[in-house]
Order: C-alpha cells, then sequence, then structure tokens
C-alpha cells in the first residue's frame, strides 16, 4: 500500500473529477482548521460558508476555472504573475475595521436577546400585562450567563437590575453591525487563487499525493516532533484529547499525545503523533521532546497519553520474550520481598521478648530458615547443573536447533500477527478523529512507514 489510486497528471485528469463518481475521492469532507493551507482560498471554496468543505465545492471549483476559460493545465505549472497580481489585489485590499469590545458582546448576545424579546405571533392586539423587561440579575440562565455578563460589563450596565425592549433597541443601533469593506474583484481574486493553490488542495483531498509522497507534507500534517531517537512526521492538532483518542483506537496504529508549550509566549496547544517504525518502549506520559511545527518554531512538548500499538517486527518478535522476562522479574521480586518481609518480622518479634532464653530460641529460628533457604537455593542449583550437563552432552547442532526451535515456538506467532495488524494500520480513522470524512481506507507500506518515523 502507501500509493494513490485517483491520478493528477494533467489537465484532463482534474476535468474529470467533475463527472466522476464520488467513491473515487478519497475524502469526502474535511474542515478549514487544523489544516496549513492558503485560509482565503479555502472560504472561497466554501459557498455555504459552514466552515468545511465537500465534494460538490470542490468539483464547484473546477467548473468555476472551465466557465472563466482557464486552461487547466495552467495549475500544473504556476505563474509567477499571477502571483504578483494576486499580492497587488491583497495589498489594495482596504483593512476591515477592528469592532470595539462593546460592540462584540451586543453581537454576540443578539440573537439570545432578540429572542426573549420576540413577540409570538398568536398574541392578542391588547394584553392584560405590560411587555416584560429582561432581569439582568441572578436569575439569569446559567447556560447564557456567560454572554450577558461580558454584555452587563462592557455596555456599563452593572448598575441597572432589567433591560427593557427600547434600551436593548438602542443598545443595538449604538453598536451596529460593521458593513463589510469593499472587496477587489473577487472573480479575478478566485481565478488567481484557484489557478494558485487549487491542485495542492487537490492532492490532498482527491488521492492524498501529499501525504504518499516522500519528502513531502501533507496540509494536514502540522510539524515534525523528535523524542525517544524517533523523528515523527505524522503528527496532526487535536482539540479534545478524549473524543480524539476514543475513535483513534480504531485506526491500529500507535498514537502518543502530547501538550506543546513556548512558555516565553504563554501559548499552547496539544498535538497526537503517529509511530509508525521503532519500538514504544521508551514512550510513556511524562517524557519530554521538542516539536518543530512548519513555521521553524519550537514547542517544548510533552507525553500527556499514549494510544498503545505495535509498531515493527523486530518489536514483536522480542515481545513474548520480554513479557516473560517481566514474569520472571516480577516473580523474583516478590519471592525476595515476600522473604525480606517474614525476616523482619521474626527479627521484630524476637527483639520485642523480654526473656533472653527467649530471643535465642528466635535467633535459632532465624538461624533455621536461613539455612532452609540456603538449601532451597542448593537444591536449585543442582537442579540448573544437571540440566547444562544434560546440555553440555549434547552434539552443538542438536543445542543449535533446540534453540531455534524455542525461539520460533514462541516468537513466530507473534511476529505473524503483528505483521496482518500493521498491514491494517489505517490513517483514516485518524483524519475522521479530527474532523475529516475519510471515505476509503489510507494504509501504508512497510517502506512508507520507516520514512514517517525515523529512527537512529
Amino acid at each position: 500500500m502507501g500509493t494513490y489510486s485517483t491520478r493528477l497528471r494533467d489537465g484532463g485528469d482534474i476535468a474529470r473529477l467533475v463527472t466522476a463518481d464520488r467513491k473515487e475521492f478519497q475524502a469526502l469532507s474535511m474542515p478549514l482548521t487544523g489544516v496549513r493551507f492558503d485560509r482565503r482560498t479555502l472560504e472561497l471554496i466554501d459557498t455555504d460558508h459552514d466552515g468545511r468543505i465537500r465534494v460538490g465545492e470542490i468539483v464547484g471549483a473546477i467548473k468555476f476555472l472551465q466557465e472563466q476559460g482557464v486552461d487547466l493545465q495552467e495549475l500544473f505549472d504556476p505563474k509567477e504573475s499571477d502571483r504578483a497580481r494576486l499580492d497587488e489585489l491583497v495589498k489594495h485590499q482596504p483593512p476591515t475595521p477592528e469592532p470595539s469590545a462593546a460592540s462584540k458582546a451586543v453581537w454576540a448576545a443578539e440573537s439570545v436577546i432578540d429572542a426573549y424579546f420576540a413577540i409570538p405571533d398568536d398574541l392578542p392586539l391588547v394584553t392584560a400585562e405590560p411587555d416584560k423587561p429582561l432581569p439582568l440579575g441572578a436569575t439569569l440562565n446559567p447556560k447564557y450567563a456567560p454572554l450577558l455578563k461580558t454584555l452587563i460589563k462592557e455596555c456599563a450596565l452593572e448598575n441597572k437590575a432589567e433591560l427593557t425592549r427600547e434600551e436593548w433597541s438602542e443598545l443595538k443601533s449604538a453598536n451596529p453591525r460593521l458593513p463589510p469593506p469593499p472587496k477587489a474583484d473577487e472573480t479575478e481574486e478566485r481565478v488567481l487563487r484557484y489557478k494558485l493553490y487549487l491542485l495542492e488542495l487537490l492532492q490532498n483531498f482527491v488521492n492524498m499525493k501529499k501525504l504518499y509522497t516522500k519528502g513531502e507534507m501533507a496540509i494536514f500534517q502540522t510539524g515534525t516532533l523528535r523524542i525517544d531517537s524517533k523523528e515523527m512526521v505524522l503528527c496532526f492538532h487535536v482539540d479534545n484529547v478524549t473524543a480524539h483518542s476514543a475513535l483513534v483506537e480504531k485506526s491500529n496504529c500507535c498514537v502518543i499525545y502530547l501538550a506543546l508549550k513556548r512558555p516565553g509566549e504563554g501559548k499552547e496547544r496539544n498535538i497526537c503523533a503517529v509511530v509508525t517504525a521503532g519500538t514504544i518502549a521508551g514512550l510513556y506520559a511524562g517524557r519530554n521532546g521538542v516539536f518543530q511545527d512548519r513555521d521553524g518554531l519550537d514547542w517544548e512538548a510533552t507525553v500527556t497519553k499514549v494510544v498503545e500499538s505495535q509498531v515493527s517486527l523486530c518489536e514483536a518478535f522480542w515481545a513474548p520474550w520480554r513479557k516473560v522476562g517481566d514474569g520472571i522479574a516480577g516473580a523474583v521480586k516478590k519471592f525476595l520481598g515476600d522473604k525480606q518481609a517474614k525476616a523482619l518480622g521474626d527479627v521484630t518479634a524476637a527483639t520485642a521478648q523480654v526473656p533472653q532464653q527467649s530471643q535465642s530460641g528466635n535467633g535459632a529460628a532465624l538461624a533455621s530458615s536461613v539455612a532452609a533457604i540456603g538449601i532451597g537455593i542448593g537444591m536449585v542449583g543442582a537442579a540448573f547443573a544437571s540440566i547444562m550437563a544434560a546440555i553440555s552432552s549434547m552434539p552443538a547442532w542438536k543445542i543449535a536447533a533446540g534453540v531455534l526451535a524455542i525461539v520460533a515456538l514462541v516468537s513466530i506467532p507473534s511476529v505473524i500477527l503483528c505483521y496482518f495488524k500493521l498491514r491494517r494500520r489505517d490513517l483514516g480513522a485518524i483524519l475522521n478523529a479530527c474532523g475529516w470524512a475519510i471515505n476509503r481506507p489510507m494504509r501504508m507500506s512497510m517502506s512508507l512507514a520507516r520514512s514517517f518515523t525515523v529512527t537512529r
């Protein structure tokens, strides 16, 4: 795996996307956030302004270029003259005035307060009750309290107990929504941005070519993580670690979550990184590393959560032996701990007895216990010596064959199971957790996996 099915080799391939079966698209929908791409181009493609781009809007962008008489082959060779013209349009774009804090507070609470003052359709011409004002005190609904508290603070309403319909209308009139600034020729801007950026979006939406091409980065890859002698480039922005990790388990990938900080600037964010090669023994909550974003800025990174899964056949080969070693170490530790506790208990009990002869008796008991332990160790040593004597009488090839047989019996099933699990790794599940709607599995070859996580 690790290839992309829908080729985009020339303008003809792009034109065919207009009538292509939507099942051929790698993605069906993507968010405008959490990606590194020209934001204005995404906003122009998002024609329904819902914060997401879907297949229909991608096709609409291609149709728009065709209607404007643009040769789609031009997308493969962007012209510097188009970039210069776009820079000129942006340069002469009037800046949007920054609204005041009071205006922002009024706009944020507008829909809620308007709904409160809304007049029912079945209200009679004459009513028995006067127009009900909006109380600004402790009876506020907790759901809307933050909005109204901000409104009270920014609009200097602290001394008012209530807000009438007329006062609310005056407040809105004093803080009208600002009209959008006059835009440059949007048709020309759209043509220029599509010619410069649409192909890259197609290579991240239609077939994920940017992901599957070594040395390049997809728009959803946020940077490079260096930790535990590894360099990982499959890093994704995460808004909610709990919700994200619940979906990531479906990917069959090992994923670590990290909290990022730039202490000097007070910035914080969360990412996840996919471990696709090496081992995961050195990755645990609390482990520190360094994350470099795509702007070249370094962030202090601390692992907060690990979703474990085997990442290589080598790790799978040694996994059963590590379990055996951990089991033996645990048993020895428990045995020695029990013996130490018993010995300490015997000594404590002996010293607590007043009669000297009793202490002497306990000393003898302690000595006999030590002797018993010595006998036990001697028996184990004798058994080990017998085994070694039996092995030493065997030919070398039989010893080697026996060792290989044991190793094969224990390790090969683990390797086989790991192989099939690695083949089922699906990056699409991780992108789905990031808000994408991935249409087809996103597998990776062993070679590509090693390029995503480079080990020493």
